[in-house]
């Protein structure tokens, strides 16, 4: 049995496809699907069973895999300790990232970092706050930036700075809703995202204090479609004061200005169970240092 079957099958447990998993994993499927048919036959246990759909982890799978994370977690330690006797911090890390790299003092970071640390790799995932939250609990991720409130028990959020935020209204809309109310513009249609999405609930807060609900919206799963809602003038969104401001410049918005400040928390996250984790303290420690915290 070696490492990397470990890795592939806990990759396949979680991601339930084996192209997924080979993307992930940067190798071919027929690769994956012969590591996990030699870790089966090595350990005379059916790990999954082949549907329609996808890998479907058996019950005897299940249990499997919780002592191969805990084997992989140990020999990651393992290494870790080695490389700590020598100050040397070593390994390869899955940073997700929900705005822009520049935004988010990305390229200060790596530089600091591989300047002091080239042995840490660093590999940048661009996702959004709902699918790094997600990400960083199955730890498909080993950490990333979110937005908004800590709403995980599994996870740790270190602030960073405050976010100022807008509400970003197409041009077409701008002769009738320019001066007007919370409840007007409740009217028009919204962008709805279908996960998690702190900007417009920070928004969502403030209506449901004065009583009024969105009726009229568009649901976007992904930034791609709601930045093409946005560009093409079909509704109404919360945004960064910053790429609101872009909007407004290439005149394809107006922002739309209420009573109260709009603003949310803009945090680097990780698992409560890697505190200790070198890798992510390291990671950590140049991030707040980017940010001056």
């Amino acid at each position: 049995m070696e490492f990397h079957q470990l890795k592939t099958f806990i990759t396949v447990a979680r991601t339930g496809n084996v192209t997924k998993a080979a993307s992930e994993l940067n190798t071919t499927p027929p690769s994956v699907s012969g590591h996990i048919k030699l870790l089966e036959k090595e350990l005379g246990v059916i790990l999954f069973t082949r549907t329609s759909k996808g890998m479907k982890i058996t019950s005897q799978g299940e249990i499997l895999k919780s002592r191969a994370n805990d084997i992989l977690k140990a020999s990651s330690e393992f290494y870790e300790t080695a490389y700590a006797f020598q100050n040397i911090v070593k390994g390869h890390l899955k940073l997700g990232i929900n705005a822009e790299p520049d935004y988010l003092k990305i390229p200060e970071t790596v530089k600091d970092i591989y300047k002091k640390h080239p042995g840490l790799n660093l590999e940048i995932i661009l996702s959004n706050t709902g699918g790094i939250l997600k990400s960083v609990e199955t730890g498909e991720l080993d950490c990333g930036f979110a937005f908004g409130k800590n709403v995980s028990k599994h996870l740790d959020f270190i602030p960073l700075t405050r976010v100022d935020l807008a509400i970003v209204i197409p041009t077409r809309f701008k002769g009738k809703y320019s001066h007007t109310s919370y409840k007007d513009i409740a009217e028009l249609p919204w962008i709805m995202p279908s996960n998690l999405c702190p900007f417009l609930n920070t928004v969502k807060v403030i209506l449901d204090k004065k009583g009024i609900e969105l009726t009229n919206t568009v649901f976007a799963n992904d930034d791609i479609i709601k930045t093409a809602l946005i560009n093409d003038g079909v509704a109404v969104t919360v945004l960064e004061k910053h790429e609101a401001q872009r909007l407004v410049h290439d005149k394809k918005a107006f922002i739309w200005e209420g009573l109260e400040r709009l603003e949310t928390n803009l945090s680097i996250i990780y698992s409560k169970q890697r505190s200790d984790d070198i890798l992510i303290k390291t990671l950590v420690h140049y991030i707040q240092e980017s940010w001056g915290c």
